[in-house]
This record gives C-alpha cells, sequence and structure tokens, in this order.
C-alpha cells in the first residue's frame, strides 16, 4: 500500500476492559498511558481515505514494571532510599530460623538474602510456590538486591555468590536514572587461586582478582539466535565432571521468566587454570552483558 494514502487504527486493551483506539498517520506510535506490569492485545489495521479497513493484525504484550513497583512486589521497596545493611542480613529472626516454602512474593527478597549469607548454592531458584506466575527473573532479583544495599552488605553479597562460583555484577544498572555503577569496590575481597602451566612450582597461587593484570573476554548477544549464551559460557568455564551455573540461564528456574529491571547489568566470573587441561593457559576474566544488541 506504499502508492495508496492510508492512516494506522490502532486498538489496545486489557482484559475485561473496553478498547482503545487511536489514529495514527506515521507507522510507529508510541502509547504513553499503557499500565506497567500488564498483558495488552494491540491490533492494527490500516484505513484508506475511502473508508475501507484491513484485517487488523493483533499481537499480545506485556508491558514492564517499573522498578518501585517490582521492589514492593518483593519487599524491597523501604530499602531503596534507606539501604539494607550487612548487619541486618546478619540477623538471626524468624526467617533464617525457618525452612519453610516461600508462600508470598514479599519474601523473596528476605529468603534470597538469608540463602546466599550461608553460602547456599541454590539460593538464586528461590520462588514462590503460591503465585507461580508471578516469579521474577532471578537477575531482577540480584539487581534489585545490590540496589537495595549498602556498600558493605553489597561486598559480602559479593563474596557470598564468588563462593558459591557465581558471576557477580560488574556494572549494576538502575532503570529509573539510567545510570550503570561499577562494582569494583564491591569485589575487592574476592582471592582466586589457580595454577597454571608457567609456574615454577605446582602449587596453586593466589590471585586478587581486583589488582591482577588479566585479559578479558566479554559476550553479548547480536540479533535474534537460539543458542542459549549463558549455558554455553558455563559448559566453557567448567568440565562435565564438575559443572556448576555460573552465570543464570533460561533453563534454571524461572530463568525464562521476562526481565524488567536487569537490562543492561555485566556480570563478571573468572576463569583459573588447575594446570591440567586448561581452555585457557592463564588466568581470564569473563564479562557477560544482559542485554540484546541488534
Amino acid at each position: 500500500m506504499e502508492n495508496i494514502p492510508h492512516d494506522f487504527l490502532i486498538s489496545y486493551q486489557i482484559p475485561g476492559a473496553e478498547p482503545q483506539r487511536v489514529e495514527s498517520t506515521d507507522c510507529s506510535r508510541t502509547l504513553s498511558d499503557l499500565l506497567p506490569g500488564t498483558a495488552y492485545t494491540i491490533s492494527v489495521s490500516t484505513v484508506t481515505e475511502d473508508g475501507k479497513q484491513s484485517e487488523p493484525a493483533t499481537a499480545t504484550i506485556w508491558t514492564r514494571l517499573c522498578l518501585n513497583q517490582l521492589l514492593s512486589q518483593i519487599g524491597l521497596k523501604d530499602y531503596y532510599e534507606n539501604k539494607l545493611t550487612l548487619s541486618t542480613a546478619l540477623e538471626i529472626n524468624t526467617i533464617t530460623m525457618s525452612d519453610e516454602t516461600i508462600k508470598t512474593m514479599q519474601s523473596l527478597s528476605s529468603v534470597f538474602l538469608k540463602k546466599l549469607m550461608m553460602s547456599n548454592v541454590n539460593s538464586r531458584s528461590v520462588k514462590c510456590v503460591t503465585t507461580p506466575n508471578s516469579n521474577i527473573n532471578p537477575l531482577d532479583l540480584i539487581t534489585a538486591m545490590f540496589l537495595c544495599s549498602d556498600g558493605f552488605l553489597q561486598q559480602e553479597m559479593v563474596l557470598k555468590m564468588s563462593m558459591c562460583q557465581f558471576a557477580v555484577p560488574l556494572l549494576l544498572p538502575n532503570c529509573e536514572t539510567k545510570q550503570s555503577t561499577l562494582m569494583v569496590w564491591a569485589m575487592r575481597d574476592i582471592v582466586k587461586k589457580c595454577r597454571t602451566s608457567q609456574t615454577a612450582t605446582k602449587s596453586f597461587v593466589e590471585v586478587t582478582v581486583v589488582h591482577s593484570d588479566m585479559p578479558m573476554v566479554s559476550f553479548v548477544r547480536l540479533g535474534e539466535s537460539c543458542l542459549p549464551k549463558s549455558q554455553t559460557l558455563n559448559k566453557l568455564l567448567t568440565n562435565p565432571q564438575d559443572y556448576y551455573d555460573t552465570y543464570i540461564h533460561r533453563n534454571m528456574a524461572s530463568g525464562n521468566v521476562q526481565r524488567e529491571i536487569s537490562d543492561g547489568l555485566v556480570e563478571i566470573s573468572w576463569y583459573l587454570p588447575s594446570g591440567n587441561t586448561d581452555v585457557f593457559k592463564k588466568p581470564v576474566a569473563m564479562a557477560n552483558l544482559r542485554v540484546h544488541c541488534d
């Protein structure tokens, strides 16, 4: 219809509500009155000058939650301004003493923090059993926890994540301010051990990751691909006999849930050679960018 004058008729609605309609002469239109965290059915059709209307093209989309709504959903709204402290995280209370399943979304953050402080390798797999359709992506949960923690708690969380062989935040995004925080200070206590073929002795050498001079390899997804980037990285970093999920991927618990606030997150982990069948002969830092690049 390039040579036929026409407008676009856009209709959008949420379940149980009357559809809203707008007309546009352009092939793109910004809808500014959509509710966050809501499913919308959107239909687009063309209308010619004589009133003829094409069959509509219809799709269902989910709008993203804003930061405050997500923090409120997982019980962290009060800690965005008044940060969680290390002393609060180490308190012994009913949450730390209980092993009950998570029954409310409000408990997700506190249970995650409790498990992480105990160096529990299943801490990233926490989910609410009563509202399974309301769970959030673990990357959003981790991003929210770091945004709501002070520097000392961030440092302790990074250390515990490293002990669990998890990737840790290198660049922490804030979707409200559109700025990112470089988390080098929080990583200053991380010490790794490695043994390279160049080492004079067979003993392991301790490496302080913040002060070590090592190459960095960055990974980013370009365009649409069915290959699991993060899961592939996990296989590269570990051997089949000792596999662990360094990076969160889509096949983990809630890993396929749409991300809301963690786009732009950069995670980092380290490949440390053991002196045997190593992919890399020297320590290498691996940065994983959590955003799609076209």
